[in-house]
């Protein structure tokens, strides 16, 4: 579960560029459970360190004292104060204690041992101050404090309402729970020989409510009010029956988790301060709005104008017509001498076509009127919503070069799209094959090779033939095939021959180009997806131009429903 919420959370610190909590970072003073399995010889019986965390002069190495009942610290009202970590711990303790501080403290650091088996398993630290001017000694607090998990916060009766240490309290507070701190006030004595013990009353409560409103608790935390150079009195022999009973293995186990509790409730608590719902729903109306824009700047005059101007160009359709009806012809035997004749002209007649309608297949858009479009419209939603720059960083669509290389985007997928298109429309009229090849064989040669031998022999004879004029003689025969030869007869079969082929011709490439016409216009009625529509490979164009501005906003909206699940699982929870 705290794996999942902290993967959430590194993933809103890059959506939304936010710096990441405090509890993640990694010199935060938060408590890390992976470093007490670290230190714990065994599951059943953990070493957990206990330690005094106040600033200079609260009388910390006094209460350590107090608390040991000898003297194990020096006390220091003067000078650097404390600058190193002093630990107090049972000789069975000491190799694994020391492994840690080694690595966390190298050098900075003394371990007293004692043999007491009761406190086999407690470890009490005492610690730099936390408002030293010496920044090092700081920062030995704060590493120790990752290693901590039951820390005890020790303030003065002159230092209570200091910030610093309510400040670094709340940063320790967000990876550990409440529960497992302990709090005092120290010099009591003081307090109660100047203004009576009705003051020192009066002034424990007031910590406690500011350490109830810093912490953010329902209930005010309980204080010991204590003197370190007094054992006997106050609440210090009820601070020394609880630190002189060491915890059991199921009560540092449910202090642990009580701090990864904690822990999850603050890195939720950070997530909803990011307000993700406000952000997907503003990049909801920012994608709107750049939907709208290229709608109007860059689709509409694709689709009404440059599109249909395209497709209804001559020169467009030829060049669909002519390689379907050149690869259909070439079958036909004698219709294809004519084919090939004529295509040096229609060529000639395709190029004559291009500049009178402007039109370019081999460029159908043109670039740089697109790249101006390009530029102008993510420019004004740029203006629209600083953001934009943030989701375009590496595609900086107002810029010339990343507009021109935009709009040849478009023009290479339109020229794409028209390739395509030949290759269907070769495939679906072009190129027969199987049953249909089969058929259309012997029709093309009863159409082609049969009216040769039809019209000048065949038919002359047979007519002869059916009016019984025809007998098996040489003269008869001869009479019928010498005018079939003569050149005005050859003349007249050769004219008729050339007008039937070259019918045949145009009939064929009618047939083409009308096939041709109606897969146009199934294509212009084809959905975007559709690989063949030249409307379809514009708006698909306009989709891969917003896709950062959908990418943010499936994010950010994925984000914030993952939110809103953590925050129905924490309410069932508390429930």
């Amino acid at each position: 579960m705290t794996q999942t919420i902290e993967n959430l959370v590194s993933e809103t610190v890059e959506l939304t560029g936010a710096p990441p909590p405090e509890v993640l970072r990694a010199d935060a003073p938060v408590l890390d459970a992976r470093a007490i399995a670290e230190v714990s010889r065994d599951e059943d019986e953990p070493i957990y360190l206990v330690g005094l965390i106040g600033g200079k002069d609260v009388g910390k190495s006094s209460l350590v004292n107090a608390l040991v009942g000898k003297e194990i610290t020096k006390r220091t009202s003067f000078g650097e104060g404390t600058h190193t970590v002093i630990a107090y711990a049972h000789e069975r303790a000491v190799e694994p204690l020391r492994g840690l501080l080694n690595r966390e403290v190298p050098g900075r650091f003394s371990i007293v041992a004692h043999d007491v088996d009761a406190l086999s398993r407690q470890v009490l630290l005492d610690l730099p101050d936390i408002d030293s001017h010496w920044q090092e000694h700081v920062q030995l607090t704060r590493r120790m404090l990752r290693h901590m998990l039951f820390p005890i916060w020790i303030q003065s009766v002159e230092k209570y309402a200091d910030q610093q240490p309510q400040q670094l309290l709340q940063q320790v507070a967000q990876g550990n729970d409440p529960a497992n701190f302990l709090f005092c006030l120290n010099k009591a004595d003081q307090l109660v020989a100047r203004e009576g013990a009705h003051a020192a009353a009066e002034l424990r409560d007031d910590y406690a409510r500011r350490l109830a409103g810093a912490l953010k608790l329902g209930a005010e935390p309980r204080v010991h009010l204590i003197s370190a150079i007094d054992p006997g009195a106050f609440d210090l022999p009820e601070l020394k029956r609880t630190l002189s009973r060491q915890k059991s293995g199921d009560a540092v186990g449910r202090s642990v988790a009580l701090a990864g509790t904690r822990r999850r409730r603050s890195l939720i608590n950070w997530l909803e301060d990011q307000k993700l719902s406000d952000r997907a729903q503003r990049a909801q109306r920012m994608l709107r709005e750049a939907e709208e824009l290229t709608a109007a700047r860059l689709a509409e005059p694709l689709l009404d104008e440059v599109v249909p101007r395209l497709t209804g160009d001559p020169s467009y359709r030829l060049s669909i017509v002519e390689p379907v009806t050149h690869a259909r012809l070439s079958r036909w035997p004698i219709v294809n001498v004519i084919q090939t004749t004529l295509s040096p002209l229609m060529s000639l007649v395709r190029k004559s076509l291009t500049p009178a309608s402007g039109a370019n297949t081999d460029a159908p858009v043109d670039v740089r009127w697109l790249a101006e479009r390009v530029k102008t419209t993510f420019a004004q939603l740029r203006q629209f919503d600083s953001s934009v720059a943030q989701h375009y960083a590496n595609r900086k669509l107002w810029d010339d070069y990343p507009a021109d290389a935009a709009s040849n985007e478009l023009s290479r997928a339109m020229s794409a799209t028209l390739a395509r298109q030949r290759e269907l429309a070769m495939a679906s009229i072009g190129r027969k094959r199987g049953f249909a090849e089969v058929v259309a064989a012997p029709v093309r040669w009863l159409l082609t090779i049969g009216a040769i031998l039809w019209f000048p022999l065949v038919q002359p004879i047979l007519e002869r033939i059916l009016l019984g004029n025809l007998r098996p003689t040489v003269h008869d025969i001869a009479v019928v095939i010498v005018p079939l030869l003569g050149s005005s007869y050859l003349l007249q079969s050769v004219s008729f021959l050339v007008i039937w082929f070259v019918a045949l011709w145009m009939f064929l490439r009618w047939d083409a180009s009308r096939r041709v016409n109606r897969l146009i216009e199934r294509w212009d009625q084809a959905p975007p997806d559709s690989d063949a529509s030249l409307a379809g490979a514009c708006v698909r164009w306009i989709d891969d131009l917003l896709e950062p501005l959908r990418a943010h906003v499936d994010r950010a909206s994925g984000l914030a429903k993952r939110v809103d699940e953590l925050r129905k699982e924490r309410k069932e929870d508390a429930a």
